[in-house]
């Protein structure tokens, strides 16, 4: 194959092999963090990066990412160890233009891709899905959400979410969640016990119509298990969404003691009442 032998053909791929390695050494840096970090400011949001290289071939990849909630700057959103996000060609002539991530975060591992109505400026997801095992619960602690607050364990499994405009309201997600070796801490004491030491717990919840339909809740240990159903009233602070959740906490053991449990409130201050 005589082309193999051409100079043309080899000079010119060493040409662009250099043009692609004084590409990646001159990659501005510092100018794209800042870039970013002003976007997500006016977003909302409170961005910074331990450091930002460009990712072949169309992405880059941040590490120590710490991402915050600017009207609550003691809130972490998001910490990662190391983030890599690629753009997809491809989504550029498409309604969503879609970038692509994996990365290392609270000892565990996440992937997935994020879809926006454009990539020019810094919004929320028009949909999404995210993939994550081997989360270690006790390193993600939201602030400000009691009802998840002191929880330990592993955590694996994904979510999914679909805005249908820009309303929340019109958003459909659904989220599988699966748990092992962990403690639920209560916050009121259940016949003496102050939390529950699970061996696994599986919870799988739906986003419809501004409102998530837990449909299981269940976590099961050596001495108590705990069975939750029932809808979360989505607000537009999170934290102030409102609880209408019931369920059974039950007491392992020959004569098993079975109580009724409803929890209402909202995510920050969450209120258990036992029958």
């Amino acid at each position: 194959m005589r082309f193999l032998k051409s100079k043309v053909l080899w000079l010119t791929i060493y040409a662009i092999g250099v043009t692609f390695v004084f590409l990646y050494l001159l990659f501005p840096s510092a100018l794209v963090l800042q870039q970013l970090e002003a976007s997500a400011d006016s977003a909302g949001f409170n961005l910074k990066a331990g450091f930002l290289r460009p990712s072949l071939p169309l992405g880059i990849k941040l590490k120590d990412l710490t991402v915050r909630l600017a009207p609550t700057p003691a809130d972490v959103f998001f910490q990662g160890e190391l983030l890599d996000l690629q753009v997809s060609p491809v989504s550029i002539f498409q309604k969503h233009k879609t970038i692509h991530f994996k990365g290392k975060a609270y000892s565990g591992n996440v992937d997935g891709h994020a879809g926006f109505l454009s990539l020019a400026q810094m919004n929320l997801p028009a949909e999404g899905k995210i993939n994550f095992q081997n989360i270690d619960l006790a390193r993600y602690s939201p602030t400000g959400f009691l009802l998840f607050k002191g929880m330990t364990g592993l955590a694996r499994g994904s979510a999914f979410y679909v805005m249908n405009d820009a309303a929340i309201q019109n958003s459909v997600g659904k989220l599988s969640l699966y748990l092992s070796r962990g403690v639920y801490p209560l916050t009121e004491p259940f016949l003496g016990m102050s939390r529950i030491e699970f061996d696994r717990g599986e919870i799988q919840a739906q986003l419809k119509n501004g409102s998530v339909t837990l449909d299981k809740f269940e976590i099961y240990g050596a001495q108590m298990n705990c069975f939750l159903n029932g809808s979360i009233s989505l607000a537009d602070r999170v934290d102030e969404s409102r609880l209408n959740l019931k369920g059974v906490l039950e007491i392992a053991g020959k004569n098993k003691i079975k109580m009724n449990v409803t929890v209402g409130g909202t995510l920050a201050q969450p209120l258990f009442r036992y029958i």
